[in-house]
């Protein structure tokens, strides 16, 4: 039997560059029975996964999966991390599986876990870079939203109780860098042997370092109390952060990634996920979770105290961001208080 396996996340777990890997793979996969989505590129995907479990199937994808079907292809794949928060929706799910059963396909769910002091500091990494916000990152971590996403008994209860739904997880913390699509398909049963010579796919990104995340949050005040929130698109904001980026990777601003959590934090964030995570693990794997949970150097970076030449170059570099934004839309300030 054919089977449908969708990834679901989670977010922060290298989806895009598995996504890219499993694209680059497309012959050599079809070759061996596993089929696609539709596309090559993340939107699609993206596009194609949201609305099947929205019970809207693209028509592109009903014509792969009739193909797959006839062919007696071993699998069809798809999926987004954005799927992630729709493994609490009863709909959602009960849309996966209708597409699924309709085709006379198996349903599998593939699902990356990672611990939640790793995701939770790429996330907030992620926010603050996209300009979405400027919380300091333990007001971020004191109550993420949604909290039902952290909290992986609650997140997964639905989906790992479905008669109709296998559910293939693989830890974060086991994911070789360069290998993500193999570990994910592995995780479903989908990688064979003669598939080992095909080439490694792109590398984790680093992760933004503490003086960049204090200029992007310093960037995102700016414009918040200038208005240009309100009048400027969200393409020409994100332009101003990739040239903040570049700018703060070419003059060497960090030596370190970000990594927001003290000690202190660190010690309570674990006693307070532990429970649900090794309940969760020995549902999906039959063994606690992990015992190395991830870690990183806190650097409290304080401007006041930092080096004058880089504060200088910070504020004059953000402050040039500003007046070019300014000219773009002519914003006028609203005297409201930045996140």
């Amino acid at each position: 039997m054919t089977r449908l396996v969708v990834h679901a996340g989670t977010h922060a777990t290298d989806w895009e560059a598995a996504r890219q890997q499993l694209v680059t793979w497309r012959a050599a996969l079809a070759d061996a029975g596993v089929r696609l989505s539709p596309g090559d590129d993340a939107d699609s995907w993206a596009a194609t996964a949201r609305d099947l479990a929205s019970g809207e199937p693209p028509q592109e994808l009903v014509k792969e999966a009739q193909a797959a079907v006839h062919d007696g292809a071993t699998a069809l794949v798809l999926g987004s991390e954005q799927l992630e928060d729709q493994l609490r929706d009863e709909a959602a799910l009960r849309h996966l599986a209708e597409f699924a059963a309709g085709l006379g396909m198996a349903l599998t769910v593939t699902i990356a876990l990672r611990d939640q002091l790793g995701y939770l500091n790429e996330l907030y990494c992620d926010r603050v870079t996209h300009l979405q916000m400027a919380r300091d990152f333990q007001t971020f971590v004191s109550a993420p939203q949604p909290a039902e996403r952290f909290d992986y008994a609650t997140a997964l209860d639905l989906v790992t109780r479905a008669a109709d739904i296998e559910v293939a997880a693989v830890p974060y913390a086991e994911m070789s860098d360069g290998s993500q699509a193999r570990d994910l398909l592995g995780s479903a049963g989908l990688w064979r042997a003669d598939l080992d010579g095909l080439p490694p796919g792109p590398t984790r990104e680093y992760l933004p370092g503490p003086v960049l995340i204090a200029a992007m949050r310093l960037l995102f005040k700016r414009i918040w109390r200038l208005g240009m929130f309100k009048t400027l698109s969200r393409g020409r904001l994100l332009h101003a952060a990739r040239i903040l980026r570049d700018h703060a990777h070419e003059h060497n601003w960090d030596t370190v990634p970000f990594w927001g959590w003290t000690e202190t934090a660190r010690e309570a964030a674990v006693l307070r996920y532990r429970a649900d995570n090794d309940a969760v693990a020995g549902t999906l794997w039959g063994k606690p979770w992990p015992a190395a949970w991830e870690s990183g150097t806190y650097v409290d970076v304080d401007l006041a105290a930092s080096d004058p030449a880089l504060v200088v170059d910070l504020l004059v570099t953000v402050d040039n961001l500003v007046k070019d934004l300014q000219k773009a839309k002519g914003a006028v300030t609203t005297g409201a208080a930045a996140d």
